[in-house]
């Protein structure tokens, strides 16, 4: 496509789709004026370069109560840009009206997307488009992007697929005693700080019971590590007298055996990762804003995970316990201003939850969050209820 003019949409994430779709030479954002800021336009454009190096972006101001206004200054793109197609998704009734106005004076091909559809309607002299169109892939970091934000890093690598078996094993181990895991690790976290062993990383040697301050930290049952042993997770486990000895399998397992939280966000990663109709699922995602000049969400800057389906973003916070409903409010910004109306979003976490009595339930409902929790889970519906949160008939 050589030109692809555009009628800028408010929810940005649909501004990108017929630039990825068409991968047109030059783009013509035409927008309100009196409500649009340019600096939005800009990241449109920025993240359109990252994947186009070579595309060409131009902005056409209008004003958008007046219909006789945007149809000159649809028809003043149309005379540059004589081979240019009209997208008029984003447009409000005016814009609409003007565009349709221009395009048909002037003979000039145009369409709108049914996004939801993922379709693209035939407005006037896009047949062959209509026929041949398919709905783009977006990733995390277009999202992320279209608001001035950027990835930083990943607070854990993830696993590699012939990890997937032995690691789900031992999320369902740990699911089913949680106090213990939570002694474990703590017992873990403080060997390896305590009693580093400078010669090999990978060797963990501590007493049963460590000094922490005032704090006196032990472990005197083994059944997780035993567990992690016939896994394969760690190896050469000895508990046989006043010390707990064992190798890592690797740096990774080290760092997973170390972290309290890790393994429910391990359990849901695997579990989207193997579901075909998910794509560009990540685990704990870093993120900053450029120049760290943006200071709308007050929030720690990290995604426990997302995914997409399609073209709709999905945000996950992972707890091991049902949180508090101010947990809520990070989790719902995150779908809200990254992804609009196209995005969800999900609670999980490993406890039971009586929903009759449960403030943070009942609040999740009211905001639109999935919760999914520990029954859920270990009855095997985490991704049948993430398919219904995002009306997936198909099995």
């Amino acid at each position: 496509m050589e030109c692809l003019a555009i009628l800028y949409d408010s929810e940005v994430i649909n501004n990108l789709l017929p630039i990825f779709a068409f991968h047109p030479k030059n783009v013509v954002i035409l927008y309100d004026y009196k409500y649009t800021s340019v600096k939005n336009l800009e990241y449109i454009k920025n993240v359109c370069m990252s994947r186009f190096p070579s595309i060409i972006f131009e902005y056409k101001g209008y004003n958008g109560l007046d219909i006789e206004h945007i149809s000159k200054t649809c028809v003043s793109v149309i005379h540059k840009n004589p081979s240019c197609f009209f997208d008029i998704t984003g447009a409000g009734e005016f814009g609409a009206i003007g565009a349709y106005q221009a395009c048909r004076k002037t003979f000039t091909p145009i369409f709108k997307l049914d996004v939801l559809g993922e379709r693209l309607i035939n407005v006037f002299g896009c047949k062959s488009l209509e026929k041949n169109f398919v709905m783009p892939k977006l990733n995390i970091e277009n999202i992320f992007a279209l608001h001035g934000a950027q990835i930083t890093g990943y607070n854990h690598a993830s696993p590699a697929c012939d990890n997937f078996d032995r690691i789900l094993k031992f999320c369902a181990a740990v699911f089913d005693d949680i106090e213990l895991w939570k002694k474990t690790c703590l017992y873990l976290q403080s060997g390896n700080t305590n009693f580093s062993q400078g010669y090999n990383n990978l060797f963990f040697k501590a007493p049963k019971q460590i000094s922490k301050g005032k704090m006196e930290v032990s472990l005197n049952r083994f059944k997780l590590l035993k567990v992690a042993q016939e896994l394969n997770l760690i190896y050469k486990l000895n508990t046989s007298f006043s010390e707990i000895s064992f190798f890592y399998h690797d740096k990774k397992i080290k760092s997973y055996l170390s972290d309290f939280g890790i393994w429910l966000e391990l359990f849901c990663y695997i579990n989207l990762k193997r579901e075909r109709l998910f794509h560009d699922v990540r685990m704990s995602v870093k993120f900053e804003w450029n120049n760290n000049k943006n200071k709308l969400m007050e929030i720690v800057n990290e995604i426990d995970l997302t995914f997409f389906y399609g073209i709709h973003p999905y945000f996950i916070s992972c707890k091991l316990s049902e949180p508090s409903a101010d947990a809520l409010r990070e989790l719902s910004m995150y779908p809200s201003y990254f992804g609009g109306n196209n995005s969800k979003s999900a609670l999980v976490f490993v406890s039971k939850v009586n929903k009759q009595r449960s403030y943070t339930y009942t609040r999740a409902h009211d905001m639109g969050i999935c919760v999914i929790d520990g029954d859920m889970i270990k009855s095997g519906k985490f991704i049948s209820e993430i398919k219904k949160s995002l009306n997936i008939k198909r099995q």
